[in-house]
């Protein structure tokens, strides 16, 4: 299952989804990802990985979807564990992931 427009891609291989590129789209735009993360989520994986570190950019929108669509609906189903790879190169991740664990405690940081 994949995602590919110009600016990002969304691939799912393995249970590891890596986003990378720009993610800046209109809010309507983040339905077809959210609804893709929820699919994920409800195909039963004991574990997932978000690879975000080659994601340079997530508007405020992209993170809102990125909450709803995949970390609140992780913590919904029991025994899920996320586990989130991140750069220290993209400012936007060192100040916002971090906050992420506000929301779950089956999840998992590690900045490389």
């Amino acid at each position: 299952m994949n995602i590919k427009e110009e600016r990002y891609s969304i691939v799912y291989e393995n249970n590891v989804i890596k986003i990378s590129g720009k993610l800046s789209i209109m809010p309507e735009g983040y339905e077809r990802i959210e609804s893709f993360f929820k699919e994920i989520v409800g195909s039963g994986p004991a574990e997932l990985v978000l690879d975000i570190r080659n994601l340079e950019y997530l508007n405020s929108s992209g993170i809102k979807a990125l909450c709803i669509g995949l970390i609140l609906e992780v913590e919904t189903k029991e025994g899920l564990w996320l586990n989130i790879r991140c750069s220290k190169q993209h400012r936007w991740q060192l100040e916002t992931v971090p906050t992420f664990k506000d929301l779950i405690e089956n999840l998992n940081i590690v900045f490389e």
